[in-house]
């Protein structure tokens, strides 16, 4: 047997241990290092029997197949490496970004399979002068020097310097491994720079020889040092600094981890404490912890220092055959808590100062006196501070003050039937055992505020709380303001402009009159089509205030869309109306100045005058809408029209 063939068979079982590496990896189906793990062996198998295929070929045919397996390695390693890399750091690679990074990959090994074609990937001839097949060429092709080796090293690249730049996401005791797995990556890469850059008999490919080499040190990683069966922390950015201490150990109750809280619970730094076992660490002195341990349940302790902690045990979910068990130890410091309910419990006074403070007016009202209801009556026994301003007295006036006094100070300012109305409901409910939840608005003294007020049954008690939503109220205002306006002219949209119109119409007298102008702008579109939408919305915003001008403050304007504008002229005889209609058309007439443009844009109106044309709003619209149209319609394409025919009355 001569060597090549010794070599050959060397290669071919290493690339069958890969594979069943690789394969057994796969099979374990962790969501962390396992998969991709076990790719990039099943990768590496494939390289190592391309270089096997290599030695032992004795015609181009089959050496091309084992070249091909050769790049099917250089290609695809280079991205199993780094999605693994990144697994260990917590970070998952989407599909999406997978598949980008596969598309150079997938290419160069269908170049390498085709390159008697092309001589893309490298240049023949493939057999040297004394007859032997070249496994690395003389010459590179221009995608190998260009596309393929650059985008494999900056991959592979990426892919180290990640899983060191972000080793902080492995815990401590776990990173010993990874390190090792980093360093076991540079003989494989030192390897391949040495054949790509022509270092090395160039008619043996070395590569799968190291990974011949290196496939006991992989072995030890995996099976030793167990790299794929831990879960990756995100250590820093949440575990350091998480203020409760938490202390993470095996199932052998060895710590693996601490964080900085643990270190200042424990006295001890991390990794002084690694590997240690948990009763080592804490001594005899703590029982609930291991109670928590073993039974699951929270635990309450106190250390010597007089501090409460709460102790709770959570196991960590590990599944697979070859995962590790454990447990999270988390200890919440609670001695503010249980100082705080101390100091509660014994001060009654924080709590009424508590509430006194609060913005909310608060009183307790208690029915006082015999059981026969003929001799009760129910009174004030505490009110704070805010209650006694909303009510107008001092707070300590409120106390023995019988609940239907209270009700009337907190009436005061309120119309006359809504005070009427409320005492009745607040009355029953008391009766009943019912709650009142009811906005009222006050004005006392000029000054108006919106009150809401609360008033419910508490155990044998009644809970009054009075909240100032004037504020809000006012925001509320605002808000429907600005629903019913047009953004771009500041009138009344057309939902905003049928409510007031509707309103005005309907509070007017039987015998009242007035009009309805619907205007249109003439020629609007040629204006945006010609000068653009920016000088058409500074027309419209022109035109609106030309129409507050020309009519008077009571008057109603909207803008429904586009370029047509309304407005109710209430409370005119018709001969000033039309008077108003003139003097509407004369101003939309004039022309528009914006920037260094000048356009004209006359406006065509129908009048609609009630009760004659009609006594609805609806009606209104309707007649003005025609009119305006047989307005429009004179006017269509006549010159030198007159402000005169841009008016035109209903019939």
């Amino acid at each position: 047997m001569n060597p090549d063939t010794a070599l050959s068979i060397l290669l071919l079982c290493s690339a069958i241990c890969y594979l069943l590496l690789g394969l057994k990896l796969v099979a374990l189906r962790r969501d962390t290092g396992t998969i991709p793990m076990g790719v990039l062996f099943v990768i590496i198998s494939g390289w190592v029997v391309g270089g096997a295929i290599e030695l032992a070929s004795s015609s181009y045919l089959v050496f091309s197949i084992g070249r091909t397996l050769h790049f099917f390695g250089t290609a695809l390693l280079p991205v199993a490496a780094y999605v693994t890399f990144r697994a260990y750091t917590g970070a998952r690679t989407r599909l999406r970004h997978l598949v980008m990074l596969m598309i150079l990959p997938i290419v160069s090994v269908s170049l390498a399979a085709t390159n008697g074609s092309h001589e893309f990937m490298w240049y023949l001839p493939a057999v040297s002068e004394t007859g032997e097949f070249l496994t690395r060429p003389e010459r590179w092709g221009l995608w190998f020097l260009f596309v393929h080796a650059p985008y494999s090293y900056a991959v592979i690249g990426s892919a180290i310097v990640t899983l060191l730049v972000h080793s902080s996401a492995v815990a401590r005791a776990h990173r010993r491994g990874l390190f090792l797995l980093v360093g076991a990556c540079i003989a494989p890469l030192l390897a391949t720079v040495a054949y790509d850059f022509g270092i090395g008999p160039n008619t043996i490919s070395f590569v799968p020889i190291v990974f011949t080499a290196m496939l006991p040190v992989y072995a030890w990683l995996i099976l030793g040092e167990q790299i794929v069966e831990f879960t990756p922390l995100a250590y820093e950015t949440v575990f350091q600094n998480m203020h409760d201490p938490v202390v993470v150990i095996d199932e052998q109750f060895r710590v693996i981890g601490l964080n900085h809280g643990a270190e200042d619970l424990l006295d001890v730094r991390e990794p002084d404490a690694m590997r240690e076992p948990l009763d080592a660490l804490l001594g005899d002195d703590s029982p609930e912890v291991f109670e928590a341990l073993h039974s699951g349940c929270p635990q309450k302790m106190m250390t010597t220092t007089g501090r409460f902690l709460h102790v709770q045990a959570s196991p960590i979910d590990a599944t697979g055959t070859a995962s590790r068990g454990g447990r999270v130890l988390m200890f919440r410091d609670v001695s503010d808590v249980e100082k705080a309910q101390i100091e509660v419990r014994r001060s009654e006074a924080l709590l009424r100062t508590l509430i006194n403070h609060s913005v909310n007016g608060i009183a307790r009202l208690r029915w006082v006196g015999n059981d026969d209801d003929s001799a009760r009556e129910l009174r004030c026994i505490f009110a704070n501070a805010a209650a006694g301003r909303f009510l107008g007295v001092e707070s300590d006036e409120l106390v023995d003050v019988d609940f239907r006094q209270v009700v009337r100070l907190l009436l005061r300012g309120i119309n006359r039937n809504e005070a009427r109305e409320l005492f009745a409901e607040l009355t029953a409910a008391i009766e009943d055992g019912k709650s009142v939840d009811r906005e009222l608005r006050q004005n006392i003294d000029g000054k108006r505020r919106w009150l809401r007020l609360i008033c419910e049954p508490v155990n044998e008690d009644i809970a009054l709380n009075l909240v100032d939503i004037t504020d809000r109220k006012h925001k509320e205002r605002q808000m429907e303001s600005i629903a019913r306006s047009d953004p771009l002219t500041g009138v009344l949209n057309r939902r905003g402009f049928e409510r007031a119109a509707a309103r005005r119409l309907s509070n007017s007298d039987d015998d009242a009159t007035g009009a309805l102008l619907f205007i249109d702008l003439n020629e609007f579109k040629q204006i945006n089509d010609r000068f653009g939408h920016e000088v058409g919305d500074e027309v419209l915003r022109i035109a609106a205030a030309r129409l507050r001008k020309s009519l008077r403050s009571r008057d109603i304007v909207g803008r429904p869309g586009g370029d047509e504008f309304v407005a109710l002229v209430p409370d005119v005889a018709p001969d000033v109306a039309d008077k108003l209609a003139n003097r509407l058309t004369e101003a939309l007439e004039q022309s528009y100045t914006i920037g260094e443009e000048t356009v004209s844009c006359a406006a065509s109106i129908g009048m609609a005058l009630y009760p004659t044309n009609a006594n609805t709003l609806t009606g209104l619209l309707r007649e003005a809408d025609q009119a305006m149209y047989r307005a429009k319609a004179r006017c269509r394409g006549v010159s030198g029209v007159r402000h005169e025919d841009l008016l035109e009355k209903a019939v």
